[in-house]
């Protein structure tokens, strides 16, 4: 049960520095990692400011999250086809969603914005296209920091199975 601490006490109970959780260093791969996820970003958000047709954009962010996606498994020498149906699926998911994103919330904060529709957009769509590059950039990131693909590719390999001494 719950130690239960009066009020004339004066003062909360705090926790000691001890029993904080601390935050894990980034390794050296994982540094390099950030580095090259801050650039994509940069990149991204560059193209968010390049007015093209919507199809040409999602196909150029998806593009840049393909690259991106390759790049963090070739420092953390993971196999890219190993990988390939996760990063596909955010490429094309991250892609797609860039335009429709900045087309949503226009609708939604166009009528309380003091901006008008056309300096909203030249705003938003690089803010989101950044913003989606650099979030599954570093949930890429924190899979392949963990070593969570690593097990699961070890747990699902089919080598034991073919091991027949």
């Amino acid at each position: 049960m719950a130690e239960i601490v009066k009020p004339d006490a004066g003062q909360i109970p705090l926790f000691s520095s001890d029993q904080l959780p601390r935050r894990k260093k980034p390794s050296e791969k994982g540094l390099k990692a950030q580095r090259v996820i801050n650039k994509y970003t940069v990149l991204a958000g560059g193209l968010g400011l390049i007015p093209v047709v919507r199809l040409a954009g999602q196909v150029a962010v998806s593009g840049l999250l393909v690259k991106l996606l390759a790049d963090l498994c070739r420092i953390y020498g993971v196999a890219f086809s190993d990988q390939q149906n996760k990063i596909l699926v955010a490429a094309i998911l991250g892609g797609a969603h860039y335009e429709w994103i900045s087309r949503y919330l226009l609708k939604l904060i166009g009528p309380y914005s003091p901006v008008p529709h056309s300096p909203a957009v030249l705003l938003l769509r690089p803010a989101i296209s950044g913003l989606l590059v650099y979030y599954i950039g570093r949930l890429f990131l924190v899979h392949l920091e963990s070593g969570v693909w690593y097990a699961a590719a070890e747990k699902c390999s089919i080598k034991p199975l073919l091991d027949t001494n």
